[in-house]
Protein backbone atom coordinates (compact mmCIF):
# COMPACT_ATOMS: atom_id res chain seq x y z
CA UNK A 1 0.00 0.00 0.00
CA UNK A 2 1.23 3.49 -0.89
CA UNK A 3 1.35 5.41 2.39
CA UNK A 4 1.52 8.72 0.53
CA UNK A 5 -2.06 8.13 -0.67
CA UNK A 6 -3.51 7.98 2.83
CA UNK A 7 -5.98 10.76 3.67
CA UNK A 8 -4.12 13.69 5.21
CA UNK A 9 -6.62 14.07 8.05
CA UNK A 10 -6.00 10.53 9.25
CA UNK A 11 -2.20 10.43 9.47
CA UNK A 12 -0.78 10.10 12.94
CA UNK A 13 -4.04 9.04 14.61
CA UNK A 14 -2.05 7.78 17.62
CA UNK A 15 -0.08 9.68 20.20
CA UNK A 16 2.98 11.41 18.88
CA UNK A 17 6.33 9.69 19.25
CA UNK A 18 5.02 6.44 20.73
CA UNK A 19 5.25 3.38 18.51
CA UNK A 20 2.29 1.03 18.53
CA UNK A 21 3.74 -2.15 17.09
CA UNK A 22 0.89 -4.27 15.72
CA UNK A 23 2.28 -7.62 16.94
CA UNK A 24 2.94 -6.37 20.48
CA UNK A 25 -0.33 -4.44 20.81
CA UNK A 26 -2.47 -7.34 19.62
CA UNK A 27 -0.76 -9.66 22.11
CA UNK A 28 -1.39 -7.10 24.83
CA UNK A 29 -5.08 -6.93 23.87
CA UNK A 30 -5.36 -10.71 24.03
CA UNK A 31 -3.91 -10.70 27.55
CA UNK A 32 -6.43 -7.99 28.44
CA UNK A 33 -9.28 -10.24 27.30
CA UNK A 34 -7.93 -13.07 29.43
CA UNK A 35 -7.63 -10.76 32.44
CA UNK A 36 -11.26 -9.70 31.95
CA UNK A 37 -12.34 -13.32 32.17
CA UNK A 38 -13.33 -13.94 28.56
CA UNK A 39 -13.85 -17.62 27.77
CA UNK A 40 -10.85 -19.45 26.30
CA UNK A 41 -12.81 -20.18 23.14
CA UNK A 42 -13.60 -16.48 22.68
CA UNK A 43 -9.98 -15.45 23.26
CA UNK A 44 -8.82 -18.05 20.74
CA UNK A 45 -11.39 -16.85 18.20
CA UNK A 46 -10.19 -13.26 18.66
CA UNK A 47 -6.56 -14.39 18.33
CA UNK A 48 -7.20 -16.07 14.99
CA UNK A 49 -9.16 -13.13 13.59
CA UNK A 50 -6.61 -10.57 14.73
CA UNK A 51 -3.76 -12.69 13.40
CA UNK A 52 -5.45 -12.66 10.00
CA UNK A 53 -5.87 -8.88 10.24
CA UNK A 54 -2.23 -8.49 11.29
CA UNK A 55 -1.09 -10.58 8.32
CA UNK A 56 -3.07 -8.26 6.05
CA UNK A 57 -1.36 -5.23 7.62
CA UNK A 58 2.08 -6.78 7.10
CA UNK A 59 1.20 -7.43 3.45
CA UNK A 60 0.38 -3.73 3.20
CA UNK A 61 3.72 -2.85 4.86
CA UNK A 62 1.95 -1.56 7.99
CA UNK A 63 3.58 -2.45 11.29
CA UNK A 64 2.29 0.39 13.45
CA UNK A 65 -1.42 0.51 14.37
CA UNK A 66 -1.25 4.31 14.33
CA UNK A 67 -0.98 4.03 10.54
CA UNK A 68 -4.35 2.26 10.27
CA UNK A 69 -7.02 4.66 9.04
CA UNK A 70 -10.58 4.31 7.77
CA UNK A 71 -9.35 3.60 4.26
CA UNK A 72 -7.29 0.64 5.49
CA UNK A 73 -10.24 -0.69 7.50
CA UNK A 74 -12.59 -0.27 4.56
CA UNK A 75 -10.22 -2.15 2.27
CA UNK A 76 -9.77 -4.93 4.82
CA UNK A 77 -13.53 -5.29 5.19
CA UNK A 78 -13.86 -5.57 1.42
CA UNK A 79 -11.19 -8.30 1.39
CA UNK A 80 -13.06 -10.21 4.11
CA UNK A 81 -16.43 -9.83 2.39
CA UNK A 82 -14.96 -11.27 -0.82
CA UNK A 83 -14.04 -14.49 0.96
CA UNK A 84 -16.24 -17.56 0.45
CA UNK A 85 -17.57 -17.70 3.99
CA UNK A 86 -20.98 -17.21 5.58
CA UNK A 87 -21.99 -13.71 6.65
CA UNK A 88 -21.69 -14.74 10.28
CA UNK A 89 -18.13 -16.01 9.76
CA UNK A 90 -17.22 -12.74 8.07
CA UNK A 91 -18.71 -10.83 11.00
CA UNK A 92 -16.66 -12.93 13.42
CA UNK A 93 -13.52 -11.89 11.54
CA UNK A 94 -14.36 -8.18 11.61
CA UNK A 95 -15.72 -7.92 15.16
CA UNK A 96 -12.36 -8.48 16.96
CA UNK A 97 -10.75 -5.79 14.79
CA UNK A 98 -13.49 -3.37 15.75
CA UNK A 99 -13.18 -4.26 19.45
CA UNK A 100 -9.38 -3.85 19.32
CA UNK A 101 -9.59 -0.29 18.06
CA UNK A 102 -12.42 0.54 20.44
CA UNK A 103 -10.13 -0.62 23.26
CA UNK A 104 -7.21 1.49 22.00
CA UNK A 105 -9.45 4.53 21.63
CA UNK A 106 -11.05 4.15 25.08
CA UNK A 107 -7.62 3.76 26.72
CA UNK A 108 -6.43 6.93 24.95
CA UNK A 109 -3.87 5.06 22.89
CA UNK A 110 -5.47 6.44 19.71
CA UNK A 111 -6.95 9.86 19.09
CA UNK A 112 -9.27 8.57 16.35
CA UNK A 113 -11.03 5.20 16.12
CA UNK A 114 -10.68 4.14 12.46
CA UNK A 115 -13.40 1.46 12.87
CA UNK A 116 -16.06 3.89 14.08
CA UNK A 117 -19.23 3.25 12.10
CA UNK A 118 -17.95 -0.09 10.82
CA UNK A 119 -20.87 -2.43 10.18
CA UNK A 120 -19.69 -6.02 10.51
CA UNK A 121 -22.50 -7.41 8.35
CA UNK A 122 -26.03 -6.35 7.54
CA UNK A 123 -28.03 -7.94 10.34
CA UNK A 124 -31.20 -8.23 8.28
CA UNK A 125 -29.29 -10.55 5.92
CA UNK A 126 -28.08 -12.83 8.68
CA UNK A 127 -29.61 -16.24 9.07
CA UNK A 128 -31.83 -16.25 12.13
CA UNK A 129 -30.86 -19.17 14.40
CA UNK A 130 -33.53 -21.71 15.27
CA UNK A 131 -35.86 -21.18 18.21
CA UNK A 132 -38.00 -24.04 19.49
CA UNK A 133 -41.71 -23.70 20.06
CA UNK A 134 -43.09 -24.43 23.53
CA UNK A 135 -44.41 -27.78 22.26
CA UNK A 136 -41.04 -28.70 20.75
CA UNK A 137 -39.20 -27.79 23.94
CA UNK A 138 -41.59 -29.86 26.04
CA UNK A 139 -41.11 -32.82 23.71
CA UNK A 140 -37.33 -32.48 23.88
CA UNK A 141 -37.36 -32.36 27.67
CA UNK A 142 -39.40 -35.58 27.79
CA UNK A 143 -36.80 -37.62 25.88
CA UNK A 144 -34.44 -38.77 28.68
CA UNK A 145 -35.33 -42.21 30.06
CA UNK A 146 -35.55 -41.53 33.78
CA UNK A 147 -34.97 -45.19 34.61
CA UNK A 148 -31.25 -44.51 34.15
CA UNK A 149 -29.08 -42.31 36.38
CA UNK A 150 -27.25 -40.60 33.52
CA UNK A 151 -30.56 -39.74 31.90
CA UNK A 152 -31.77 -38.07 35.09
CA UNK A 153 -28.58 -35.98 35.08
CA UNK A 154 -29.17 -35.04 31.45
CA UNK A 155 -32.76 -34.06 32.16
CA UNK A 156 -31.52 -31.85 35.00
CA UNK A 157 -29.02 -30.23 32.64
CA UNK A 158 -31.65 -29.46 30.02
CA UNK A 159 -34.09 -28.14 32.60
CA UNK A 160 -31.42 -25.79 33.97
CA UNK A 161 -30.47 -24.61 30.48
CA UNK A 162 -34.09 -23.84 29.65
CA UNK A 163 -34.98 -22.32 33.03
CA UNK A 164 -32.00 -19.99 33.29
CA UNK A 165 -30.72 -19.44 29.76
CA UNK A 166 -27.13 -19.83 30.91
CA UNK A 167 -24.35 -20.46 28.42
CA UNK A 168 -22.82 -23.93 28.09
CA UNK A 169 -19.48 -22.73 29.46
CA UNK A 170 -21.28 -21.23 32.47
CA UNK A 171 -23.17 -24.48 33.05
CA UNK A 172 -20.02 -26.59 32.97
CA UNK A 173 -18.33 -24.31 35.53
CA UNK A 174 -21.17 -24.55 38.07
CA UNK A 175 -20.21 -26.03 41.43
CA UNK A 176 -22.31 -27.85 44.01
CA UNK A 177 -22.45 -24.58 45.98
CA UNK A 178 -24.12 -22.57 43.20
CA UNK A 179 -27.70 -23.89 43.23
CA UNK A 180 -29.79 -22.69 46.18
CA UNK A 181 -32.86 -24.89 46.00
CA UNK A 182 -34.44 -23.29 49.06
CA UNK A 183 -34.19 -19.80 47.59
CA UNK A 184 -34.87 -21.16 44.06
CA UNK A 185 -31.82 -19.43 42.57
CA UNK A 186 -28.63 -20.28 40.73
CA UNK A 187 -25.44 -18.28 41.21
CA UNK A 188 -23.32 -17.97 38.06
CA UNK A 189 -19.83 -17.11 39.25
CA UNK A 190 -17.93 -18.06 36.07
CA UNK A 191 -19.93 -15.79 33.77
CA UNK A 192 -18.75 -14.26 30.53
CA UNK A 193 -16.62 -11.17 31.13
CA UNK A 194 -16.59 -11.93 34.89
CA UNK A 195 -20.08 -10.47 35.24
CA UNK A 196 -21.44 -12.70 37.99
CA UNK A 197 -25.22 -12.90 38.27
CA UNK A 198 -28.02 -14.59 40.16
CA UNK A 199 -30.81 -16.20 38.13
CA UNK A 200 -34.08 -17.83 39.21
CA UNK A 201 -34.77 -21.55 38.93
CA UNK A 202 -38.19 -22.89 37.94
CA UNK A 203 -39.99 -25.70 39.72
CA UNK A 204 -39.07 -28.31 37.07
CA UNK A 205 -35.37 -27.48 37.17
CA UNK A 206 -35.44 -27.50 40.98
CA UNK A 207 -37.13 -30.91 41.07
CA UNK A 208 -34.62 -32.56 38.75
CA UNK A 209 -31.65 -30.79 40.32
CA UNK A 210 -32.72 -32.05 43.73
CA UNK A 211 -33.05 -35.61 42.47
CA UNK A 212 -29.65 -35.39 40.78
CA UNK A 213 -27.94 -33.89 43.85
CA UNK A 214 -29.48 -36.36 46.29
CA UNK A 215 -29.45 -39.60 44.30
CA UNK A 216 -27.06 -39.36 41.36
CA UNK A 217 -24.16 -37.05 42.02
CA UNK A 218 -23.09 -38.69 45.32
CA UNK A 219 -22.54 -42.00 43.49
CA UNK A 220 -20.48 -40.31 40.77
CA UNK A 221 -18.53 -38.11 43.18
CA UNK A 222 -17.55 -41.14 45.30
CA UNK A 223 -14.86 -41.87 42.71
CA UNK A 224 -13.51 -38.33 42.89
CA UNK A 225 -14.56 -36.87 46.28
CA UNK A 226 -12.61 -33.61 45.92
CA UNK A 227 -14.35 -32.60 42.70
CA UNK A 228 -16.81 -29.74 43.34
CA UNK A 229 -18.10 -29.32 39.77
CA UNK A 230 -21.88 -29.71 39.73
CA UNK A 231 -22.42 -32.00 36.75
CA UNK A 232 -20.17 -35.06 36.61
CA UNK A 233 -19.56 -38.13 34.50
CA UNK A 234 -20.01 -41.59 35.99
CA UNK A 235 -16.26 -41.54 36.68
CA UNK A 236 -16.63 -38.38 38.77
CA UNK A 237 -15.07 -36.05 36.21
CA UNK A 238 -16.48 -32.76 34.89
CA UNK A 239 -18.52 -33.05 31.72
CA UNK A 240 -17.10 -31.82 28.42
CA UNK A 241 -18.91 -29.49 26.00
CA UNK A 242 -18.91 -32.24 23.38
CA UNK A 243 -20.69 -34.71 25.66
CA UNK A 244 -23.51 -32.25 26.40
CA UNK A 245 -23.93 -31.36 22.73
CA UNK A 246 -24.01 -35.03 21.75
CA UNK A 247 -26.68 -35.88 24.33
CA UNK A 248 -28.88 -32.98 23.17
CA UNK A 249 -28.41 -34.03 19.55
CA UNK A 250 -29.60 -37.56 20.33
CA UNK A 251 -32.65 -36.26 22.18
CA UNK A 252 -33.45 -33.91 19.31
CA UNK A 253 -33.40 -36.83 16.87
CA UNK A 254 -35.52 -39.06 19.09
CA UNK A 255 -38.03 -36.21 19.52
CA UNK A 256 -38.33 -35.92 15.74
CA UNK A 257 -37.33 -32.25 15.75
CA UNK A 258 -35.97 -31.20 12.37
CA UNK A 259 -34.41 -27.94 13.56
CA UNK A 260 -30.79 -27.76 14.68
CA UNK A 261 -30.65 -27.83 18.48
CA UNK A 262 -27.59 -26.94 20.55
CA UNK A 263 -27.12 -25.85 24.17
CA UNK A 264 -27.32 -22.26 22.93
CA UNK A 265 -30.75 -23.01 21.45
CA UNK A 266 -32.07 -23.38 25.00
CA UNK A 267 -30.77 -19.91 25.85
CA UNK A 268 -32.30 -18.23 22.82
CA UNK A 269 -35.56 -20.17 23.17
CA UNK A 270 -35.93 -19.29 26.85
CA UNK A 271 -35.47 -15.59 26.11
CA UNK A 272 -37.89 -15.66 23.21
CA UNK A 273 -40.56 -17.53 25.20
CA UNK A 274 -40.29 -15.00 28.04
CA UNK A 275 -40.78 -12.08 25.65
CA UNK A 276 -43.67 -13.84 23.95
CA UNK A 277 -45.35 -14.12 27.34
CA UNK A 278 -44.94 -10.40 27.99
CA UNK A 279 -41.73 -10.24 30.03
CA UNK A 280 -39.93 -6.89 30.04
CA UNK A 281 -36.95 -7.02 27.68
CA UNK A 282 -34.71 -5.36 30.29
CA UNK A 283 -35.46 -8.23 32.66
CA UNK A 284 -34.48 -10.68 29.92
CA UNK A 285 -31.32 -8.64 29.32
CA UNK A 286 -30.39 -8.96 33.01
CA UNK A 287 -31.21 -12.66 33.02
CA UNK A 288 -28.98 -13.34 30.01
CA UNK A 289 -26.15 -11.16 31.31
CA UNK A 290 -26.06 -8.92 28.24
CA UNK A 291 -24.26 -5.60 28.61
CA UNK A 292 -26.21 -3.99 25.79
CA UNK A 293 -29.98 -4.02 25.31
CA UNK A 294 -29.39 -4.10 21.55
CA UNK A 295 -27.75 -7.52 21.94
CA UNK A 296 -30.89 -8.89 23.60
CA UNK A 297 -33.09 -7.39 20.88
CA UNK A 298 -31.11 -9.01 18.08
CA UNK A 299 -30.62 -12.20 20.07
CA UNK A 300 -34.31 -13.00 20.48
CA UNK A 301 -36.86 -13.83 17.88
CA UNK A 302 -40.18 -12.13 18.62
CA UNK A 303 -42.47 -11.52 15.66
CA UNK A 304 -44.82 -8.52 15.33
CA UNK A 305 -47.77 -10.81 16.00
CA UNK A 306 -46.15 -11.94 19.25
CA UNK A 307 -45.69 -8.32 20.30
CA UNK A 308 -49.33 -7.53 19.46
CA UNK A 309 -50.62 -10.50 21.44
CA UNK A 310 -48.51 -9.57 24.46
CA UNK A 311 -49.66 -5.95 24.18
CA UNK A 312 -53.31 -6.99 24.08
CA UNK A 313 -52.81 -9.29 27.06
CA UNK A 314 -50.77 -7.07 29.36
CA UNK A 315 -51.40 -3.43 28.47
CA UNK A 316 -53.75 -1.86 31.07
CA UNK A 317 -55.42 0.29 28.41
CA UNK A 318 -56.56 -2.66 26.30
CA UNK A 319 -59.90 -4.20 27.22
Amino acid sequence: MDRENKPQGERGIGRQGKNMDADTTIQEYRRQLQALGYAEKTVESYRKSLSEFNAYLHACDINDLRQVNRQVISQYKQAVMEQKNSLETKALKLRPVKRLFEYLFKTNRLLINPTEGLVETCRKNRKIPHVLTVAEMNELLQQPNLSFRMQIRNRAIMEVLYATGIRLDELLHLTVHDPDLKEKTLFIRKAKGRKQRLVPLGKNSIAFLREYLEKIRPRHAARNPRERTLFLTAAGRPLTPASVRQAIREYRISAGIQKTVSPHTFRRTMATHLLQQGADIRYVQELLGHSRLSTTQVYTRVTPSDVKQSHNRYHPGVE
